[in-house]
C-alpha cells in the first residue's frame, strides 16, 4: 500500500525542472557579467593583475576573430598583441564597462581591417613576378578535407574585410545585437550584410576552382 503523500507534495513537471535550468543559467551569467565589470573596473584603474586577467580570459578568441578576417596566420599574433596594447592605454576611456566585450572585439575588428588595407597597399607595389603569398591553413582535424579548407579560404578572401569579419563574428556565435554594437551598424542593416555577405561566400565556394598554389 503506497504512503500517504505530505500535503505540500508536488510533482516536479519539465516545465518548472526548464524553468529552474534557465533560472540556473540567468544567475550564473549575470554572475559572470558582474565578475568581468569588476575586473575591468580595476583594469580601469590601473591594476595589472586584472589586466592581465582581461588578457588571458580574451587572447585566443582574439586570435580567433582576428585570423578569420586577415585569413592567414602570420600577422595574427603581433596583431592580438597590438589589440590588447591599445585595450590597456584605452580602458580609462571606456565609460560603461559592461560594454567591455562588443568594445574589445570592436578594436580587433579594426586592427584586422587595418593590416588588410595596408597589406593590400603595399601588394600595389609589388612586381606581380616577385609576389608569393601563401595562404596558411590551420592544422586542425575538422573532418573536411584540405581541398575544400583551401577552398573555403579562398573564398572568404574574395569577401571584403567588413563582410569577412561579420561572417567571423557569426562564426563565433554572436547575436545580432552583439554584432551590431561591434560593428556600430543597426541591426536590420546588420541582418541584411550579413545575409548578403553569406550568399556571396557560397557562390564563390560553388564556383572557385582549387586555388592555385
Amino acid at each position: 500500500m503506497d504512503k500517504p503523500k505530505p500535503e505540500n507534495f508536488r510533482a516536479t513537471s519539465q516545465p518548472d525542472i526548464r524553468q529552474a535550468a534557465d533560472n540556473t543559467q540567468l544567475r550564473d551569467e549575470a554572475a559572470e557579467t558582474a565578475a568581468l565589470v569588476e575586473t575591468v573596473r580595476k583594469a580601469r584603474r590601473g591594476d595589472e593583475d586584472a589586466q592581465r586577467t582581461l588578457i588571458i580570459n580574451y587572447q585566443h578568441r582574439i586570435a580567433g576573430f582576428i585570423y578569420n578576417i586577415v585569413n592567414h596566420a602570420a600577422p595574427v599574433e603581433d596583431l592580438a598583441q597590438i589589440v590588447f596594447i591599445k585595450m590597456i592605454r584605452a580602458l580609462p576611456n571606456l565609460d560603461q564597462p559592461v560594454q567591455f566585450e562588443p568594445w574589445l572585439f570592436r578594436l580587433a575588428r579594426n586592427a584586422a581591417i587595418d593590416h588588410i588595407r595596408k597589406e593590400r597597399w603595399q601588394k600595389f607595389f609589388t612586381p606581380i613576378e616577385t609576389e608569393d603569398y601563401v595562404l596558411d591553413i590551420p592544422d586542425k582535424n575538422t573532418g573536411v578535407s584540405t581541398e575544400e579548407l583551401d577552398t573555403l579560404n579562398h573564398a572568404l578572401s574574395k569577401l571584403k574585410p567588413k563582410d569577412r569579419a561579420l561572417i567571423a563574428l557569426a562564426q563565433e556565435g554572436r547575436t545580432q545585437d552583439e554584432m551590431a554594437a561591434i560593428t556600430g551598424i543597426t541591426a536590420a542593416a546588420l541582418k541584411a550584410r550579413l545575409h548578403r555577405a553569406r550568399q556571396q561566400l557560397k557562390e564563390y565556394y560553388e564556383h572557385t576552382d582549387q586555388p592555385d598554389k
